[in-house]
């Protein structure tokens, strides 16, 4: 199979726009730009690129190319250009539709760009490649203190923290301090328009920091302030609220507050005990999202945060096991609910191991209302139909 490029996509009025992941950097197909932006043809379009001074590329690399073919966009004729594809940077197509009198397609365009790299940015972090994510993240601060006038502007609120986190994923705590800093002032400024999801979204980074810092009492305020936050927004026992009590419990285990610590994280194995029976076994009764309406997903998170959640549940399975003993039921109960996330993932190997270990410790204590659960939970990833949740994004 021919080698491709990574791309994204964002629509700009009634176009629509890929942006390649070049070797040269984000670019641009230039025929693409003609049809879509300005509705003229590839070739009549590049003879005005040539009589410009524009930057541009042209690009011969293979997997470049099979890219724009697979997509078929559309292209120059080859008889005014013997080889390869033109590609244009995004401030070209910036200063085409500014020639070009379409300065009112500038600010979209340029709000798009923001969100692409905003995304990326989030994206590389939840893989854990901080050291990527932070120009990115860099990047988009920088483009959105030049959209978002005058300064200081509350739209740039998400992007301080979007560098924050990234400054924080490289222990780096003075430049993420001083992003955090800069949200801060937005929310002071703007009391009325920061909700409680922004509140709660700055003090968990705060909360994360004081932690790394090992400044365990602000660190508990904190984190405090976020499950506050987030209990008023989603509900105490919605799933979004549970990373709060994760957190607290965390510090707690730092403080060597071990009942602290365990009545935090019972807390978090409560809401995915009952949310993830739900969602696995069709168990009713688990607290609904507050407010979605009916169309909310079965879990309002994504499978990167899903991954991160099984990585939280196993956790807290070695902190049962080390407060109480591997053969606890608290420590059963755990790994049960380990195995319902990772059902739900797909992940039913895995699955398997935890409900395996849950069994033998509900088995010998006759505890039978367990060990159905156990059965019903083995019984769906031994169906041919097995395989995790339909709405779980893949």
């Amino acid at each position: 199979m021919a080698t491709t490029v990574p791309y994204v996509v964002f629509t700009l009025g009634d176009a629509q726009l890929h942006q390649l992941h070049t070797p040269s950097g984000r670019l641009f197909v230039m025929g693409e730009v003609a049809t879509e932006l300005f509705q003229e043809n590839p070739t009549a379009f590049l003879q005005a690129l040539r009589a410009g001074r524009y930057a541009k590329v042209i690009c011969e690399k293979k997997e470049v190319m099979t890219t724009i073919a697979k997509l078929g966009l559309p292209v120059e004729s080859k008889s005014t250009s013997a080889v390869g594809v033109m590609l244009l940077p995004a401030e070209t197509v910036e200063a085409l539709l500014t020639d070009k009198r379409k300065v009112e397609m500038v600010q979209p365009f340029k709000l798009a760009l923001l969100k692409l790299a905003s995304q990326e940015a989030a994206r590389l972090m939840a893989a854990g490649r901080y050291e990527s994510a932070l120009p990115v993240a860099l990047d988009a601060v920088q483009q959105g203190q030049v959209l978002f006038q005058p300064l200081p502007a509350l739209q740039l609120f998400p992007l301080y923290l979007l560098a924050a986190q990234a400054q924080l994923g490289l222990k780096r705590g003075k430049p993420c301090e001083d992003f955090l800093g800069l949200a801060s002032w937005l929310a002071f400024n703007n009391p009325a328009e920061t909700n409680h999801v922004m509140r709660s979204q700055l003090n968990r980074l705060y909360g994360q920091l004081y932690a790394m810092q090992a400044n365990h009492q602000e660190s508990l305020r904190a984190f405090a302030e976020d499950v506050y936050h987030c209990a008023l927004e989603y509900g105490p026992e919605d799933v979004r609220t549970s990373l709060g009590y994760y957190n607290l419990a965390k510090v707690f285990q730092a403080l060597n507050e071990t009942d602290k610590c365990l009545r935090c994280s019972d807390q978090v194995m409560a809401i995915w005990f009952a949310e993830l029976q739900r969602v696995v076994l069709g168990a009713p009764g688990a607290v609904e999202p507050k407010g979605k309406g009916d169309a909310a997903p079965p879990l309002p998170l994504g499978k990167m945060q899903l991954l991160e959640v099984v990585e939280m549940l196993e956790d807290i399975t070695r902190i049962r096991a080390s407060a109480s003993g591997a053969q606890h039921h608290s420590v059963a109960d755990a790994h049960f609910v380990c195995a319902l996330a990772l059902i739900y993932l797909h992940e039913v190997q895995k699955a398997a191991t935890h409900l395996d270990f849950a069994r033998s410790v509900y088995m010998p204590g006759n505890d039978a209302a367990k060990s159905a659960l156990v059965a019903q939970a083995m019984h769906h990833i031994q169906s041919p139909l097995a395989g995790g949740h339909s709405s779980l994004p893949k």
